[in-house]
C-alpha cells in the first residue's frame, strides 16, 4: 500500500456512496435522460483504465471501489437501453 493510498480509498468510497443514491433514484424513476451515451461510454472507459491501473500496481484500494462503480454504470446503461428514454435526442 502506497504512502497516501488511504486518501484514494476514502475518496473512492465517498464516490461509491454518493453514486449509490443516484442509482437508487434511477432504479425508482427509470429516468436516465441526464446521461447521454457519450458520457456513459467515456465514464466506462475511464473506470476500466483505473481498474487496470490498480491491478498493475497491486492496489486493491483503487480497483476494488472502482469495480463497484463499473457495476453501477453497467446498471445505468442497462436501464437506458431498456427504457429508451430520449434515444434520438441524447446521443
Amino acid at each position: 500500500m502506497a504512502k497516501y493510498s488511504v486518501l484514494a480509498t476514502i475518496s473512492l468510497m465517498f464516490n461509491v456512496i454518493s453514486f449509490t443514491s443516484l442509482l437508487r433514484t434511477i432504479h425508482i424513476t427509470k429516468d436516465t435522460s441526464s446521461f447521454n451515451w457519450l458520457y456513459l461510454l467515456g465514464n466506462v472507459v475511464a473506470q476500466i483504465l483505473l481498474i487496470i491501473y490498480g491491478i498493475l500496481n497491486n492496489a486493491p484500494e483503487i480497483y476494488g471501489p472502482t469495480i463497484l462503480l463499473l457495476f453501477g454504470l453497467a446498471y445505468i446503461v442497462f436501464i437506458k437501453a431498456t427504457y429508451h428514454y430520449d434515444d434520438e435526442n441524447n446521443l
